[in-house]
């Protein structure tokens, strides 16, 4: 037996430094076009936490989350978190706000406390060492924003973000099927709207400590770029995941943008609430490499009844995003791709 112990070791260490399995089917645009069309449906009535139409996209959400295969946490796939928003007052400059954003903000402070629900779940993994991913993105929108009588009165929020949700669950439904090495927790954010309120629950009451999560992705705003744009990535100063994306990025035949000119939307988006804490997150893809295509959707269609899916909806760069987005997971996951980070982020711009 003495003689053996070493084979036994070197064997198992074989074993949890394989090359990372790749997944078994792309994403495909059909596929993003459903869960889009379905979160972004008036049956959702534009998701605004604490209605109706945002509970359903919970619940939806929860039920593709369990169809996957992933775990729930303890009480289910439900993370409840109080909102208790201070009234907001509007600028003085309100009238240059985007369509539906006065109204979303009247409603705001008339909403009063009530309780929304992010929606978590993990795929655990097959040969854990402590360390853990993260994927997530806000489900919920700004509901009806427009007064009554309006002809079109939701904000659907069909790039904001049920993209980003859709290519989430896309995400998850490949990496349980994928037995990669560390768990990895898949999380749809509410009231991102009101302040990242559930990205901060989320960080306050997290499943797994904060310490443990060695790189984080957020997807938000995906469906904008079209298919093949170059991958850009926002991110806190000295976050170690540059080479990963890079990396991820050329195995997916897309070119690497790495100017920084989205870096100014650092601190609007989930990945900031856990990124100031030390967590190092990100946003990486193909809408902030093109800042004259991000511009237009923000001044046309963002945060207003016009941001719904057409079928001339651009999802090419949404559909590459969603399979950039397996890639950078399965390194991420995988003890031999990816042992360890040694950078310490800097909350500022790069």
């Amino acid at each position: 037996m003495r003689r053996l112990l070493p084979l036994l070791l070197l064997l198992a260490g074989c074993a949890t430094t394989r090359v990372p399995p790749v997944p078994p089917t792309p994403v495909g645009e059909a596929e993003m076009r459903g869960t889009i069309g379905v979160l972004a449906s008036d049956d959702f009535e534009g998701r605004m936490a604490g209605t109706a139409g945002a509970d359903k996209a919970a619940a939806y959400i929860a039920e593709r989350f369990r169809a996957a295969g992933l775990d729930s946490m303890a009480g289910g796939f439900l993370q409840a978190f109080k909102v208790n928003r201070a009234p907001t007052a509007l600028p003085a400059d309100s009238v240059k706000l985007p369509p539906g954003q006065r109204p979303f903000i009247e409603q705001m402070n008339q909403h009063g406390t009530f309780t929304a629900h992010n929606v978590v779940g993990r795929v655990p993994g097959r040969a854990p060492d402590g360390r853990v991913v993260l994927v997530m993105a806000h489900y919920d929108h700004l509901g009806l924003c427009a007064p009554e009588g309006t002809a079109d009165r939701i904000c659907n929020g069909a790039v904001d973000n049920a993209s980003g949700v859709a290519a989430v669950i896309a995400v998850a439904e490949r990496v349980a099927k994928m037995q990669l090495d560390r768990d990895v927790w898949f999380v749809a954010t509410s009231a991102e709207e009101w302040g990242l309120l559930g990205a901060k629950a989320f960080a306050d009451s997290p499943p797994v400590a904060l310490g443990r999560i060695i790189a984080g992705f957020n997807l938000d705003t995906i469906a904008i770029a079209p298919k093949g744009a170059p991958v850009a990535m926002v991110a806190a100063k000295g976050v170690a995941l540059g080479t990963l994306v890079r990396d991820s990025a050329t195995r997916m035949g897309r070119s690497w943008d790495g100017d920084g000119e989205a870096d100014n939307f650092l601190q609007r988006q989930d990945g900031w609430a856990l990124a100031h804490r030390g967590v190092p997150m990100i946003m990486a893809g193909g809408s902030f490499s093109d800042l004259k295509l991000l511009n237009a959707y923000l001044e046309k269609t963002y945060h207003s009844p016009a941001d719904e899916l057409r079928p001339d909806t651009e999802l090419g760069g949404a559909v590459d995003d969603a399979n950039l987005h397996v890639e950078l997971v399965r390194r991420a996951a995988s003890r031999a791709s990816l042992p360890s980070f040694g950078a310490v982020p800097h909350f500022g711009r790069r």
